[in-house]
């Protein structure tokens, strides 16, 4: 028997956090082009949180994300995305209709000052973006987030956010690049072992991978509860991160400090057709990074997460 990842005496209390999922239209796409959009995609630095790995900017929630979204009149979570995507890679996610207007916003926004004093000066909000996700760290993990995804995208008509997409700058604190890619490079690079993702990456790009077009994605309507991965090493050197629904995840609500025994049977029979019962993914850890390579997603049970 194995024991899983839930085996701490008491588990760290998560930090809530927020991340944003931005899609553009890649220009001159035809209806050949595999996918006619792409995805922001950050690189964290070594030594933080995420380490060198792959992932959506985002961060903690601060005191001025509930403050201002009072004053919007929108959710907080949503603000803290909006504002991390802005200090992270300089992507200005906010309302300017007027283009002399829009010129003078790029520029103070290149002084860097506070994403709350910027809207305020300039008369502008962050623009509505669409929920897609909650994922929870692994109660076994010391370092924590209760994280809500959001996704925006852009479409090809926006010029205020058109305009931005190539001249972005990183948060060099955080992050050592970013880039703009298809769903598909990532798994496809992740799958050669070359980038490391975590599991609630890796899940949010499978799943955009079903779609090639960028006007398909409001069809995405995944569900919001929550997802606490239940991580479990198995003998052959990869890892389960076993999800809710999952035959051999706990279904009581708070798995017990003492660890839960789950047998080496249970986390193999992926590649069985006849398997049933099942939402994981199977990985394997990347050992000078942060994050694991070589991920898939086995999805067969009944009530899916997602509903495409």
């Amino acid at each position: 028997m194995l024991k899983a990842s839930a085996r701490l005496a008491a588990a760290v209390v998560p930090r809530v956090s927020a991340s944003m999922v931005v899609t553009a239209p890649i220009a001159g796409a035809t209806e050949s082009t595999a996918y006619n959009y792409r995805v922001l995609m950050v690189r964290r630095a070594e030594g933080g949180s995420f380490e060198s790995a792959l992932v959506f900017p985002g961060g903690v929630e601060e005191a001025d994300d509930y403050r201002d979204a009072a004053r919007w009149q929108m959710d907080a979570h949503k603000v803290c995305a909006v504002r991390e995507t802005f200090e992270e890679t300089g992507l200005l996610l906010t309302s300017a209709s007027d283009l002399n207007i829009q010129r003078g916003i790029q520029s103070q926004a290149e002084a860097l000052p506070s994403f709350s004093d910027l809207c305020t000066q300039n008369g502008i909000r962050p623009l509505d973006s669409q929920s897609i996700g909650r994922w929870i760290t692994p109660r076994a993990k010391q370092s924590r987030f209760d994280t809500r995804f959001f996704m925006l995208n852009v479409g090809d008509t926006d010029k205020f956010l058109l305009d931005q997409l190539d001249s972005g700058r990183i948060q060099l604190s955080e992050l050592v690049a970013m880039d703009w890619l298809c769903p598909d490079e990532v798994l496809r690079a992740n799958a050669q072992s070359q980038t490391a993702l975590f599991p609630p990456q890796f899940y949010i790009l499978t799943q955009l991978a079903r779609f090639k077009r960028w006007q398909d994605l409001v069809r995405y309507n995944p569900s919001m509860s929550p997802i606490e991965p239940l991580l479990c090493p198995r003998n052959d050197g990869k890892v389960v991160a076993l999800l809710p629904g999952d035959r051999a995840y706990p279904d009581r609500e708070q798995p017990t400090s003492s660890g839960l025994a789950i047998s080496d049977a249970d986390l193999f029979g992926e590649d069985r057709v006849e398997e049933s019962g099942m939402h994981r993914i199977v990985m394997k850890p990347a050992k000078k990074a942060g994050g694991f390579y070589a991920a898939s997603l086995h999805q067969s049970y009944l009530t899916a997460t997602a509903n495409l």
